[in-house]
């Protein structure tokens, strides 16, 4: 299968409020994991988990979006709530904001985004299908 630039003919979700519940509860999850005063993780680098868990929500909103108009705002919504995120973790008193934190972010959305351009948006539908037979 090669691989698909233009998602627009995707099908659609069968239960699109499910999956974005699931991508919206993986936000949350990267909140609570950022604002908190210890998270896990310690002993990995800083940045890779950055890195990872933006990827992770990139390539989660991204395969479910079928439009490139959506897709744009995957982009600036993702990498506008890793400047947020940071923004909230100074303000904490026991986390810092970092500039370099933002970089990572950032460079997990477009990680995360470059799964679009592989056959995964299709193979998720078709995984959905399967759970979800009629």
């Amino acid at each position: 299968m090669s691989p698909v630039n233009n998602q627009q003919d995707l099908p659609a979700l069968r239960h699109p409020r499910l999956w974005f519940g699931v991508a919206y509860a993986m936000l949350g999850v990267v909140a609570v994991l950022s604002l908190m005063p210890d998270p896990p993780g310690a002993g990995v680098s800083d940045k890779l988990l950055h890195f990872s868990a933006y990827a992770g929500l990139s390539v989660g909103f991204s395969t479910l979006v079928r439009f490139n108009r959506q897709l744009l705002w995957v982009v600036i919504g993702l990498i506008s709530y890793g400047v947020l995120i940071e923004f909230l973790q100074g303000m904490t008193g026991y986390r810092f904001m970092e500039a370099y934190d933002v970089l990572a972010n950032s460079a997990g959305v477009f990680c995360g985004l470059l799964i679009r351009l592989t056959p995964v948006p299709r193979w998720f539908r078709l995984v959905e299908s399967r759970l979800f037979t009629a």
